[in-house]
């Protein structure tokens, strides 16, 4: 008599652990989109094929590239690598690929509303500054500072917290290359004591996030959660502010964004 085997209840598969760098090409490629979009929509040409604020024709610039240039030489100098090596090394590296996956999330989720660009090259290594979205509306800008990228089952959540209050302190972000929105046209500008906003994700969470954007058409409820971090951090620099002696600037540009907050927690919910 031939036996017959059942399976009871099912069995738990280790989930697939994937490697950032594999979706590096997928981001890049996806922030020659954004670029474009972006490019086309203002007829203009602020965005560089990173999807960066281009540095190229403003004032100041060719000593602003040499300084990036120096930078990056040290850099690549004390890992023993040629400036090339060093930037392909870079462009795969967790930390990287965590910002590109941060732009495009948000730009999935507010591009209709917001420009969502990654900072100028300059502003990343002078003001530690990833991400920039300004309100095409009202031309209120708000920064991303310094990503956290934390470890295995830690998303840098005290990091975070230590980094917004010595924040405050100094006053809010720079960003010597900026814009915002005037009469419907972008206005490139340098700004002062610009609010900016802390994401900081575990290992597991940016590996969810690469997942969803590259096999989802549709925002997922985890990148949903995703901006309302974003929101959660503006709104508790809104909170810490009160409690100290602020720049008075900054604090009109927190007040200032109030009004992108509720449009960006309507366009979520």
């Amino acid at each position: 008599m031939q036996q017959e085997f059942k399976i009871v209840g099912h069995i738990n598969l280790p989930e697939k652990r994937i490697r950032p760098e594999e979706y590096q090409n997928f981001l890049e490629a996806e922030m020659q989109k954004v670029q474009t979009g972006i490019n086309e929509e203002f007829k203009c040409d602020l965005l560089d094929e990173e999807n960066k604020i281009s540095m190229e024709g403003a004032v100041g610039a060719e000593a602003d590239k040499k300084f990036v240039a120096g930078r990056e030489l040290e850099w690549s100098s004390l890992e023993r690598k040629t400036v090339a090596e060093w930037q392909r090394s870079k462009n795969k590296n967790p930390s990287t690929i965590a910002e590109m996956a941060i732009t495009l999330v948000l730009h999935r989720l507010l591009g209709n509303r917001f420009i969502v660009a990654r900072a100028s090259t300059f502003d990343d290594y002078r003001h530690h500054v990833d991400n920039v979205l300004i309100d095409k509306e009202t031309g209120a800008v708000v920064c991303g500072f310094d990503e956290v990228l934390g470890f295995t089952g830690d998303d840098g959540s005290a990091k975070k917290d230590k980094k917004i209050k010595e924040n405050l302190a100094r006053g809010g972000t720079s960003l010597k290359y900026g814009a915002t929105i005037v009469n419907g046209q972008i206005e490139r500008k340098s700004l002062e004591n610009i609010p900016t906003f802390f994401l900081s994700l575990s290992k597991e969470e940016l590996s969810k996030l690469l997942i969803d954007l590259k096999t989802n058409q549709v925002p997922t409820d985890n990148e949903k959660q995703i901006v309302l971090k974003m929101v959660a951090s503006l709104e508790n620099q809104s909170v810490e502010a009160e409690k100290i002696s602020i720049n008075y600037k900054l604090k009109e540009n927190l007040a200032k964004f109030n009004d992108s907050l509720k449009v960006i927690k309507n366009q979520i919910n």
